[in-house]
């Protein structure tokens, strides 16, 4: 789902009055209804009351538990919402009735987001903050396409291919670290696009993106680019910015 399509569902959930209605929201890579020292209540001291509402989000849980950025739900006996927002959740919380702010505050963030997108042959690298684009850079540099015979040849190809694609890997870093640096203590994450293959021969190659790694920044969903250039680069912040929302019957 689109950002402006979410921020509609979100204005039609708020006007909704429920009665028997909860809200969760969890960070990544655990559910807190799950554990006893989360609690039932609200800050404001509305008890939550659907204990029947709570045991089926428990059995949903090590779906939700897989999303990288957390999960929101919206739950009641008329309509159960799971929505995967795109970046993740930062804290957990029960709520009584429908809480949507803290969703909100997080779809209204302006992040400072680094894209890099690659294919073999071409890649595009860009700085986005919110939904503008900052900076960017993009290029070609030629990679053979594979080799169909067999012996000699086509290892001698191979070499080639390889040796071709490295320093394709090498000029896409050298720009990544050229258009990151001067925002690197700023970006709060960087998303990767193009072919999942390509892209994990990349990650491997460059250093820079490596280290950049180790302070979680990458996230892991690839976006979906047939071609890097730049129409590509300025066209795929709608995507960066799509949330999974799951409806559950």
């Amino acid at each position: 789902m689109s950002k402006a399509n979410l921020e509609r569902l979100l204005g039609d959930l708020e006007t909704r009055d429920i009665a028997d209605g909860i809200t969760v929201y969890a960070r990544a890579g655990h559910f807190p209804i799950l554990t006893p020292t989360f609690g039932h209540s609200s800050p404001g001291g509305r008890r939550v009351r659907d204990e029947g509402g709570l045991e089926e989000l428990r059995l949903l849980a090590p779906r939700i538990e897989k999303s990288e950025t957390g999960a929101v739900a919206f739950w009641s006996e008329g309509c159960k919402l799971i929505i995967l927002p795109p970046f993740p959740v930062e804290r957990d919380q029960l709520l009584a009735g429908w809480d949507t702010s803290q969703l909100r505050a997080l779809m209204a963030r302006d992040y400072l987001l680094g894209v890099v997108l690659l294919r073999l042959g071409r890649f595009a690298v860009g700085v986005f903050r919110g939904g503008a684009l900052l900076s960017s850079k993009t290029d070609t540099r030629y990679v053979k396409g594979r080799h169909s015979a067999g012996g000699w040849s086509q290892k001698r190809f191979e070499r080639i291919r390889e040796k071709q694609a490295q320093e394709l890997f090498d000029k896409t870093c050298s720009v990544v670290k050229e258009q990151f640096a001067p925002f690197e203590g700023q970006l709060d994450y960087i998303l990767l696009g193009g072919e999942r293959f390509t892209l994990q021969g990349f990650l491997k190659r460059c250093d820079y993106l490596q280290r950049l790694s180790q302070g979680k920044k990458i996230l892991g969903r690839v976006l979906n680019v047939r071609e890097p250039n730049q129409k590509a680069l300025e066209g795929v912040i709608e995507t960066v910015w799509e949330s999974r929302v799951l409806s559950i019957r």
